[in-house]
């Protein structure tokens, strides 16, 4: 037998989780190591991107969670990374002056996030590339994340970027957002 045929295989626990300020709903694993490690990279993200924006100026982002697998280098080169796996997600801040306006958006934003997530899992389900379980014990790390005690992910980064950007509102382009979200 090899090695991972011996490890013992329980099913994963997953849980609901409900957005606070928009109306989403989505599962994940339930396992508070994985919640927390990706929770602080969004985090961090969320910051970011809220941080100093200046009167005048949009901020817009980019967050990608990234799978990968580490490819080992003979020395005196470093190991290398295939990503064979990438979903993005764009992000524009944007003040909403009412109410009603927060209220629509937020809907929008509901309706966009389970559009992505029901497009990830049909995506998912094809599996057009999957790394191979190593056959020897040394090489899972090239493959898995190691570093949780109950679950043994795919190798992930998660990735993003920021830009700031003056605010070119001008009334076509008000009127044009108004009509393409009604």
């Amino acid at each position: 037998k090899q090695w991972y045929q011996r490890r013992v295989r329980g099913s994963l626990g997953v849980c609901d989780n409900d957005c606070n300020k928009i109306d989403f709903t989505y599962c994940s694993v339930n396992n508070l190591e994985l919640a927390a490690d990706l929770d602080k990279h969004v985090s961090q993200f969320h910051s970011e991107l809220r941080g100093s924006v200046n009167a005048g100026q949009t901020r817009n982002g980019t967050i990608a969670l990234e799978f990968f697998e580490k490819k080992k280098a003979r020395w005196p080169f470093a190991a290398e990374f295939f990503t064979w796996e990438s979903w993005e997600v764009r992000v524009e801040l944007v003040s909403a002056t009412s109410t009603p306006e927060q209220q629509r958006r937020q809907e929008v934003i509901g309706t966009e996030l389970a559009e992505k997530v029901f497009y990830i899992t049909q995506m998912i389900n094809k599996s057009d590339y999957l790394p191979k379980t190593p056959d020897i014990p040394n090489d899972i790390g090239n493959v898995y994340h190691t570093k949780y005690t109950d679950i043994h992910p795919f190798l992930f980064r998660v990735r993003y970027s920021l830009t700031t950007k003056p605010d070119t509102q001008t009334v076509g382009k008000s009127v044009r957002k108004l009509l393409d979200y009604t």
